[in-house]
């Protein structure tokens, strides 16, 4: 089960991820680096967003037009902009070895947030 979350997490950011134009240098300027322990939170509640509106499309609820108003909430949660939350993605893809750490850590997030949920559900 374990690691099917994680496969699962990791097809659906590549599946979501828009396209984009490689880049010339994976070199960031170190204030524009969202911090790792940032970035993990983020990426749960991305996922959290994008298996939200799978479940919709599951359905037959058009969710089309509500994935910018979710990812707008998102960015908007964590105080940075679409273009500095790509360009820390790839940032970070950039590191295979530490992108896998990190997911290990957005996979136990997602964990915890799933237990606390089941636990406040009325018996």
């Amino acid at each position: 089960m374990k690691y099917f979350f994680a496969t699962l997490s990791l097809l659906m950011l590549v599946a979501c991820a828009p396209n984009q134009k490689p880049e010339l240098t994976s070199v960031m300027q170190p204030d524009s680096i969202i911090p790792e322990s940032q970035m993990i939170l983020m990426l749960a509640d991305a996922h959290t967003i994008e298996a939200a509106m799978m479940i919709a499309r599951n359905k037959g609820i058009s969710s089309s037009g509500e994935e910018g108003y979710y990812y707008s909430g998102l960015f908007r949660k964590y105080g940075v902009s679409r273009e500095r939350y790509q360009q820390n993605l790839s940032h970070y893809r950039s590191n295979p070895q530490l992108f896998i750490q990190m997911y290990e850590k957005v996979n136990k997030e997602l964990a915890t947030r799933e237990m606390n949920f089941v636990k406040s559900l009325p018996n």
